[in-house]
């Protein structure tokens, strides 16, 4: 089953999943478009039950705003360039695994409410961030880049494959 956000736009609804993502966030970025289509539909379940969120109501707050997560908000929301999306990779983490920089936590709000979404550490563990320390930007070993990207494009489908449950706790709570 492939995962999709329904968004609700002034002039109707869109559909964006994956490869949606990818086409704004290359291919570069699998495992940040997997996890921000996962984020999302999470999130927006609990934020507006029943229907699609307002692409242009909600507001993000990201422990972890590398390039590709911040692609996958602005094709979402447009609220980068809009100015409703804060990088804040100094939040607290609320147990949420490192990041470089930062954590992986999210917070999204929309329309007096905010979900917090907190990643497991099972899934962003010590041989991610080691693996991403050393080979994210490092193409002067075509074999051992070849090994990485195939170890993103696995975790990017693990992401997408895996009970909410096992990839990220969420909790939403009334704005004050």
């Amino acid at each position: 089953m492939e995962r999709r956000l329904t968004l609700r736009d002034k002039d109707g609804d869109l559909n964006v999943g994956y490869d949606d993502l990818l086409k704004y966030c290359t291919r570069a970025n699998v495992v940040a478009a997997a996890l921000m289509l996962r984020v999302s539909a999470g999130a927006f379940a609990l934020l507006s039950p029943g229907e699609p969120v307002l692409r242009r109501e909600l507001v993000w707050r990201l422990g972890f705003p590398g390039g590709g997560v911040l692609d996958c908000v602005e094709m979402i929301s447009h609220a980068v360039r809009e100015g409703r999306c804060l990088q804040e990779p100094t939040m607290p983490s609320e147990g949420a695994p490192a990041a470089l920089p930062g954590h992986f936590i999210f917070k999204i709000g929309y329309r007096g409410r905010t979900a917090t979404v907190v990643m497991s550490a099972a899934v962003f563990d010590d041989e991610f961030r080691a693996r991403v320390t050393r080979w994210q930007d490092d193409d002067s070993d075509p074999e051992g880049r070849a090994v990485y990207l195939a170890y993103k494009r696995d975790l990017a489908r693990r992401i997408l494959d895996m009970p909410d449950d096992d990839l990220f706790r969420v909790r939403v709570e009334d704005d004050v």
